[in-house]
């Protein structure tokens, strides 16, 4: 799957692919950037009452669950048609929202071919495009930065076996994570300005809102 689309660049990245029209478009609206983590349900349900007509911005399989959703955004694009056929069968609507990913898989509308720098987690990659979109404040729900089980998951995954992805294991894969966050909001001092967090880590180093 090659890249096409006009070269871009914005508030500090540059990439390629069909999104140049969508750079800035939603200044002036909060969004919820909601993560996998137990918290999300929670956040998001916390977040809303407090925010005036936030955008919903999905993260990987919890977009088959949420209610509404604005965009829906993964690294791993190739499992977004699935995901979506997911959502259709528990909500009995087609109403998947925009799709986002670094590649033009099936399901997925806007492709954002080699930003650069690219942030290694799905949620910080939503958190970069709520940015890039023109979003504040962006609000990390259910994205905590740290080892909090997922809201499929009965224990923190520091115990989960590394085999099984997801910064599994007791290795230092969280804390490398959070090193490429503050370094690249160090790097892009207005990112860190419009991102708050409700919860874990990530509420520490952002603020709440």
């Amino acid at each position: 799957m090659g890249s096409y689309g006009a070269a871009w660049t914005h508030r500090g990245y540059s990439g390629s692919g069909n999104v140049q029209g969508l750079l800035g478009s939603c200044t002036g609206r909060p969004a919820l950037v909601c993560g996998n983590a137990q918290t999300v349900f929670h956040d998001v349900a916390v977040a809303t009452a407090q925010l005036d007509d936030p955008a919903v911005i999905a993260v990987n399989d919890v977009g088959i669950y949420l209610r509404a959703v604005d965009h829906w955004v993964s690294l791993h694009g190739a499992n977004m048609a699935v995901w979506q056929a997911g959502r259709r069968q528990h909500w009995e609507r087609d109403d998947v929202g925009f799709a986002h990913s670094i590649a033009p898989f099936s399901g997925v509308a806007y492709h954002w071919d080699g930003l650069n720098p690219l942030m290694a987690l799905s949620g910080y990659f939503a958190m970069q495009l709520a940015y890039l979109l023109g979003y504040a404040p962006i609000v990390l729900c259910g994205c905590p930065g740290d080892p909090t089980p997922r809201f499929f998951e009965v224990q923190d995954r520091l115990n989960v076996p590394a085999s099984f992805g997801y910064g599994g294991g007791t290795g230092p894969t969280d804390q490398n994570i959070q090193q490429q966050l503050v370094h690249e909001c160090q790097r892009v001092p207005d990112l860190k300005d419009c991102v708050r967090s409700m919860s874990g880590w990530t509420r520490d180093y952002f603020g709440g809102i």
